[in-house]
């Protein structure tokens, strides 16, 4: 006998034919002689609706209480999923996330799970039960509040749960077969991956692939969880992450990623002293601004030229920030760049081949695409550029780098 978690997001579960559909895909797991623990999100757009609810309401509500109205979406999920179940003939209880025992730290909208006490899920089991869990969801462990996880937060409640369990492995169920190489609605040839290692996959989701979220990939690289993202729609296999990708390890690059609404912020003429990336980024930081790439230009032995990423969503609020702090930093002048976006290729290739930043660089001059910031790590390598580019390099980087699916893969 084995143990699956199995999670479902909300299109998967977005109308009662669907969530009909997720109970016999949990069903055919208990056939074959498996425990089985489900996590699910809210139905389609439920979260959605809520969240403009609140804004008819309020124009700034508290976010304990946005915690309240939002959970409840995974609750109408669960009940909805253990009563197809039982519809069935099957032993399932539906369990909340503080009643399943995962506890979160001490913040609301955006909590991080510290700890969960599996000992009701364990018992549910043990007596051939199904366990319906509610993702997205814990209990502030301080205080019994209810908090989110955040965007992407189901995922992450599958991957943590799969390691309290020490389950066999975690499926992630979406409304795509895969991970693909790029975004398919964006590159009609973007072809799925068939195995993808842990760094690549976290790089990919933290550069803006949707398909799995960052924190739902640490867990899985950390406790060595085997995932694997399919459709709930077919029952096509789909995109195995693991330690090493077992496949394509001759490819440089596996996938490309990219994100919209960026704006690049130049704070000029900083003193140029030993604490001033210090200081300016440990202000942003305590605000709660998220920077992604950095760039230094010293102009002298006085000052310098900061440079750095935001999401544009979030560029008054850092506008405010920096003003408060001028006197602090003794800078000058902040400037600001909006209707950008960030192109990244990823791959563990790149660590023993040389030259795939040049040939990056090259493809997009050779498309007059002009590049605004560079990133790199040992397995990417980011671009900022226009927003009205973007398209362009990701078609361009697709085809430069043999990621198309019409080009047939030699596996090593």
């Amino acid at each position: 006998m084995g143990r699956i978690v199995q999670k479902f997001g909300g299109t998967s579960v977005g109308s009662v034919e669907r969530i009909q559909n997720a109970a016999r895909r949990v069903i055919k797991e208990v056939e074959n002689g498996n425990e089985v623990v489900v996590v699910v999100s809210a139905m389609g757009k439920t979260t959605d609706e809520l969240v403009r609810l609140a804004g008819e309401i309020s124009a700034n509500p508290s976010k304990r209480e946005m915690d309240m109205l939002l959970t409840t979406g995974e609750q109408i999920t669960i009940a909805l999923l253990t009563m197809a179940l039982h519809q069935q003939g099957y032993k399932a209880q539906s369990l909340t996330g503080w009643q399943a025992g995962i506890q979160t730290e001490n913040a609301f909208s955006n909590a991080r799970i510290l700890d969960i006490d599996s000992t009701r899920i364990e018992d549910l089991l043990k007596s051939g039960h199904i366990a319906v869990v509610a993702g997205f969801q814990g209990v502030i462990t301080e205080t019994n509040d209810i908090a989110t996880l955040g965007r992407g937060g189901s995922d992450t409640t599958a991957v943590a749960l799969a390691a309290a369990l020490k389950a066999d492995r975690c499926d992630i169920y979406t409304d795509v077969t895969g991970v693909f190489t790029t975004d398919p609605r964006v590159v009609k040839t973007a072809r799925k991956i068939p195995s993808i290692s842990y760094d690549e996959m976290l790089e990919m989701a933290n550069l803006g692939a949707g398909v799995l979220h960052p924190r739902a990939v640490e867990f899985a690289k950390n406790y060595q969880i085997s995932l694997e993202v399919r459709s709930s729609m077919s029952d096509e296999r789909g995109t195995l992450v693991e330690e090493e990708s077992s496949m394509e390890q001759n490819l440089m690059v596996r996938g490309l990623a990219f994100e919209g609404n960026i704006t690049k912020i130049t704070v000029s003429n900083m003193p140029n002293n030993i604490n001033a990336l210090s200081d300016l980024f440990t202000i942003l930081a305590s605000n709660g601004i998220n920077v992604d790439i950095i760039i230094q230009n010293v102009m002298n032995e006085e000052k310098t030229n900061i440079s750095f990423s935001i999401e544009t969503s979030h560029l008054s609020e850092t506008q405010e920030v920096l003003a408060g702090f001028q006197d602090k930093l003794g800078f000058e002048s902040i400037s600001y760049e909006s209707g950008l976006a960030k192109v990244s290729i990823v791959g563990s290739g790149m660590i023993s081949n040389h030259g795939v930043a040049a040939k990056m660089f090259k493809a997009l001059s050779d498309q007059n695409i002009l590049i605004k910031m560079v990133s790199t790590s040992e397995i990417k390598v980011s671009t900022v550029v226009k927003q009205e580019d973007m398209v362009k390099s990701i078609e361009t980087l697709h085809d430069i780098f043999e990621l198309d699916a019409r080009v047939p893969v030699q596996n090593s």
